[in-house]
This record gives C-alpha cells, structure tokens and sequence, in this order.
C-alpha cells in the first residue's frame, strides 16, 4: 500500500497520527508507532507490543461508536494502523462551545453506547478523555462521535510511575481515576465511570476539578458528579447505563405528577434508591388504574434502570405487571432522540428477567423505538437479544408477535438491516421464518 503524508495531526506520549493518502485518493488517519528517545529498551518493546495488541483490539471490533481500524501493518520497526480521518475531537469541540450546541447529552450517549460495548467484553479503556473522543459525520449529515485510544494504556506489565514520565502527561491525569495511577490492574468499569465523570463535568460542571479526587459541584448535576467519581470505586454507579439513565431523568422534563399520592411515588423514584415491594404494588396499581391519562407518562419516564434491576430480582409478578404497562408506554410514545438509549435498556432488563409476555411486548417496544426513532444503538440491541443464541421458545413466542404486527414487522425489519446493515439472516431461525411468510 501507497501512502503519501498530508500533514501531521497530533502527537501522544507513544505514536504520531498523520493525515495520509492513500493510490486512490482516500484520505486515512495513520497511527504509528513513537517511543520517547528516552525510553529504556525495556520498556518501549514492550510499549510496541502494547501498540500492535491496540491495533488488533481495535480492528476486531464493528461498533458505530468505536474508531475502526481498516488496515494495520504490525510487524515493522515502526508499526502503524490505518482509521477513519475524523472531523475533530470532543476537546476540540467542548473548546469551542462547552454545550456543544445543545446536544452534550447525544456526545455522552455516544460515548455511554461505546463504554457499554467494551465493558461487555471486559474491555477497560483506563485512558478516557476528550482527546480521545473524536466526531465523524454520518451518512445523513448527522455528527456522531467514536471512542478511540483504548489499548495502549492496557499494559498491566508496565509501572505506572516510567509511563507517565515518558508519555502520560499531565492530560492523562486530569480524567484518570485514582485506583489506577498506582496500579492498571485495578482498572474497571468503574474506572471509565470515573473518567466519564470528569467528561461531564467539563460541561455541566460549574467549579474547577482536582485530579483523581472526588468532584463536588452544586447545581441539578452535583449527584451524578459524585457518583462517577467517588474515591471508592464499589460507590460509583453500577455501570455507564446507570450514568446515562440518571442524566435522560433530570434532562427528561417530564410533566408534574397529578395527585397527592402519586406525587410520593415520583419522589421516591427521583431519589434513585431501590423501593421496597409494598411501594411498588402500590406504583404499580396506581399506573395501571391511570394507563390511559398523562400520569402514566409522569410516572413511567422517572423510572430508573437499576430500580427496575432491584423490582426483577424481587418479584417475578411485579416486575411482569410494570413490564407489561412500559412496553406500551413506549410503543405508543415518542421521545426527544438523547433519551432513547436509556429507555432502551429499561426494555432489555425486561426482556431478560420477565415471563414470556413481558418479554415479548418489550422486545417489540424495543424495535418499535429503534426503527421510529432512527436509533441505531437501540436496533443493534434489539437485533443482538434476537439473534441465533436467542432461546427458541422464545423466538417462537415472538414469532407470533411478528405475524400479529403484519406489514408493520416488515417495514421495522427493513428499516433495522439499512439502519446498522445487517441482514435478518442474523436473527434466530425461527424468526427467519416468520419474516420469510409475512413478508413476501
């Protein structure tokens, strides 16, 4: 492969990235390999072989969310790897307006969408920053951003103390959770919670930040500032999709909750904390008296995701009576685009923890919300629950689901495979079938 240099775009503590073209006139970001002269041989080997696992990490995963590497070549003196060129990063965004128009909470989404897909994978990135979050376009003109960067800091071999004299720095530290700056191996979710943490507070955040220490701010955000970046990680949220469920619930603005008695329910979701059964019987009761008036969408959108977490591992009859009456709050619903991902993931613990007919209204409620809202993270979700492993009498139980839904499952369908690209030949089998006679 040909590749001619454009201009240089950035150095980091151990590569360089250059603008390059390629023999057909493509542009390319190229990552290659850079160890500070002052590296120990020691340690810049085992710095390039942290480079070439990043490479391959990297390109081993297909996510809209994640920067991919389409073409590496790791086994030269100075190796590199070929990405995507992106607009900008988030630094350079956030520098040029800190609300990024308005749309902050799509960035964090984005962000929260790739966080979630490495840590399904027990994948820790232990170096999130703006820097490394970048904006590319997609194909409707729309800005999207990507996660890029997250192998490198990895190196569990490797003393924290010669990194960050060598190529760290000081930006690192600034969003670096403190379990890690004395040892990587305690990285965890947790960690990149941290790191997310001090993300957002660069942009809802209204006092100055100190490194590795807990953030205290005032203002609607100050709680969920504190959450990220409790000293003790075991105090942090659970995981990046409580951060983003807390974050849609204060940007939510949901209308006020009618009565005296529903008004309590609305507090005691708003705190967060788990409710104990007989509050939710009483909840419960109370949506399903009201199912067709305002106050369902009063007290349904202030539902929290590790509440409902707590509900399913308590009862099966609560968590199916409140599944039931969510999923057709949703499938009948619309909503701003920053708070689907959330409602999203309230759907899927239903659709994991319920009987079956919970699970299926929430599956359907699931593709509903991804293919009328356009959200390609909630089809991707729906298509992952309904692939090959997906149990087969509930792929048959859904399948009548498909057949009730007619010409509508069709144009769902269809909208999902040009939406993420994949074909229905990923769902599971029985699905396959039920689409083959619907849909001829």
């Amino acid at each position: 492969m040909k590749l001619e240099k454009i201009k240089r775009l950035g150095i980091g503590g151990f590569g360089v990235v250059d603008l390059v073209e390629n023999e057909h006139g493509k542009h390319l970001a190229r990552k290659t390999f850079n160890a500070p002269a002052t590296m120990e041989p020691r340690l810049a080997d085992n710095v390039r072989r942290r480079f070439a696992r990043e490479a391959r990490m990297q390109s081993g995963i297909r996510h809209r969310n994640i920067v991919p590497v389409v073409y590496a070549k790791l086994d030269v003196d100075l190796p590199f790897y070929l990405m995507p060129p992106a607009i900008c990063s988030l630094q350079d965004d956030l520098q040029s307006d800190k609300t990024l128009g308005g749309l902050w909470l799509e960035a964090i989404a984005d962000i929260v969408a790739a966080l979630d897909e490495l840590h399904g994978m027990r994948i820790f990135h232990r170096d999130l920053k703006p820097q490394n979050v970048l904006r590319y376009e997609a194909e409707d003109g729309n800005p999207y951003y990507a996660v890029s960067d997250f192998g490198l800091i990895a190196m569990n071999e490797s003393r924290i103390s010669e990194l960050t004299t060598t190529g760290m720095g000081r930006n690192t530290d600034y969003y670096t959770a403190p379990e890690i700056t004395s040892d990587l191996k305690q990285a965890s979710a947790q960690s990149d919670i941290f790191s997310l943490g001090c993300i957002l507070h660069e942009i809802v955040g209204s006092g100055p930040r100190v490194p590795c220490a807990e953030i205290k701010d005032n203002g609607e955000y100050a709680a969920i500032l504190r959450n990220c970046t409790r000293t003790d990680p075991s105090r942090r949220f659970r995981s990046v999709r409580s951060v983003l469920d807390a974050l849609t619930s204060i940007a939510a603005d949901l209308p006020p909750i009618i009565g005296a008695k529903s008004a309590e329910f609305g507090v005691q979701l708003e705190s967060g904390e788990p409710l104990e059964l007989p509050a939710w019987r009483a909840l419960i009761e109370t949506i399903e008296d009201d199912e067709d008036t305002p106050n369902v969408h009063a007290i349904t959108g202030r539902l929290r995701l590790d509440q409902i977490g707590d509900l399913c591992s308590k009862s099966l009859e609560c968590s199916d009576r409140l599944g039931l009456v969510y999923a057709r709050w949703v499938h009948h619903s619309g909503f701003p685009f920053e708070r689907c991902d959330g409602i999203a993931n309230i759907l899927e613990v239903f659709s994991k923890a319920c009987s079956f007919d919970t699970k299926c209204d929430a599956l359907m409620a699931m593709l509903e919300l991804g293919t009328s809202h356009n959200r390609w993270y909630v089809e991707r979700k729906f298509f992952q629950l309904c692939g090959s492993s997906m149990d087969e009498q509930l792929a048959r139980r859904l399948a009548v689901e498909f057949r009730a839904a007619g010409d509508e499952i069709c144009r769902a369908i269809r909208h999902l495979e040009g939406s993420i690209s994949v074909d229905r030949s990923g769902l599971h089998p029985v699905l396959q079938l039920a689409l083959r006679d619907i849909c001829q």
